[in-house]
């Protein structure tokens, strides 16, 4: 059985800009993230939630596998921060880990908000989350499909100007009778 993982990634510029490449990156020093590392599964989810958002679940994605990334004097076998477009600096931020995951949605145009109010990166899925994780997700795949890469999370996308060529980010939640 898959767990839900929240994940929260900042303004979500660094996740967008490595959506790309289906890289995520965390700190392995606090014990949150310890405990994700030792038991995050091929398979969970992922939910990317924005920070001073209320929670707003801006990406939902599937785990695939993570790793220290190698970042030497002379040869980096990891992409460099520059590589995958993250920006920040200072004591707090640090990703000696990456998260390699597939099947990305971008869900910034959805107003799903888990009013989880916690300063831990990461956390499983729990009953302080106002969002039905599960059930979303089965809708997300139903009635969305999978992003290349994010867009930018500072504007929304109008509905009005969406073409067929951008990303179906929240067709399920357009559904006749649908309550987000």
């Amino acid at each position: 059985m898959s767990i839900d993982w929240i994940l929260r990634c900042g303004d979500a510029e660094n996740l967008k800009n490595s959506s790309k490449h289906r890289i995520w990156g965390i700190s392995s020093k606090t014990s949150t993230n310890k405990y994700f590392i030792k038991n995050v599964k091929p398979g969970d989810r992922l939910w990317f939630v924005k920070s001073k958002s209320q929670g707003k679940i801006v990406a939902v994605a599937t785990y695939h596998s993570h790793n220290l990334r190698e970042l030497g004097p002379l040869i980096d076998i990891s992409l460099t921060n520059e590589e995958l477009g993250w920006s920040g600096s200072g004591v707090d931020w640090t990703a000696d880990v990456e998260v390699h995951y597939t099947d990305l949605y971008g869900l910034n145009d959805c107003e799903l908000l888990t009013h989880i109010k916690s300063p831990l990166a990461i956390r499983k899925h729990c009953e302080k989350c106002r969002v039905n994780l599960p059930v979303e997700y089965s809708n997300i795949v139903r009635y969305s499909k999978v992003t290349l890469h994010l867009r930018s999370f500072k504007t929304p996308t109008p509905w009005a100007v969406m073409s067929d060529e951008d990303d179906a980010d929240c067709a399920f939640s357009m559904r006749k009778g649908v309550k987000l």
